[in-house]
């Protein structure tokens, strides 16, 4: 962790000496990060960011955001036949974002998606169950769309091996991933907006049908 002294932390956070120990005058556990080396004071350079109202503003809109996905997860779940609920319930065993480095359409996210699930059924489809579920979204800084997917591999040992097939045949997008979490809210993420048309599908080598 790096330390400014007084006056360098006023210099970077653009804000008084009073300011400051007012600040952690009602921050008590903040203030504990500071340090006493040779008589002076030093705070955290990480603590500008309490400092910034642009960025205080921006994590308290994502808590909100949070906050708000949360209350609509539980009023989906508890409606147990909405898909949100169905999904909820499976297991998964992997949550991906693909940011295509290409300005996708729809029609062909939905086909990347059903040729990278095809791609791994020829390769895998006599060892392993699998199932995917995924959306397309609009990206919210550039045009075109982006997938997130959630992967069911039923054998744990072809984990490794197929997340590797998975980058590869992603290897020119960017590729975000990690273990599901059913408490993160990760499927119902995936369909907040409604499931409509080539904006989502259900794919799985046991053909469950959703009620």
């Amino acid at each position: 962790m790096r330390f400014e002294n007084i006056i360098e932390f006023k210099n970077t956070i653009k804000a008084s000496k009073s300011k400051i120990y007012r600040f952690y005058q009602k921050n008590e556990e903040l203030f504990s990060d500071t340090i006493l080396k040779k008589g002076k004071r030093l705070f955290p350079i990480e603590h500008a960011r309490y400092f910034d109202s642009e960025i205080m503003f921006d994590e308290n809109k994502i808590l909100r955001q949070e906050n708000q996905s949360m209350r609509n997860l539980i009023d989906c779940l508890e409606d147990k036949n909405s898909l949100q609920y169905t999904f909820w319930q499976m297991e998964w065993s992997f949550f991906f974002t693909i940011a295509y480095k290409l300005d996708r359409k729809k029609n062909s996210c939905f086909k990347q998606m059903h040729g990278v699930y095809d791609y791994l059924i020829k390769k895998y489809g006599n060892a392993t169950d699998l199932r995917i579920f995924f959306t397309t979204e609009p990206f919210n800084n550039r045009t075109g769309y982006h997938n997130h997917f959630a992967i069911y591999i039923e054998d744990k040992k072809l984990h490794e091996e197929i997340i590797l097939d998975i980058q590869e045949y992603f290897n020119y997008d960017r590729i975000d991933f990690g273990i599901y979490d059913r408490y993160k809210a990760g499927l119902f993420y995936m369909s907040k907006e409604g499931l409509n048309g080539e904006d989502w599908d259900f794919i799985s080598t046991t053909k469950t049908l959703l009620s």
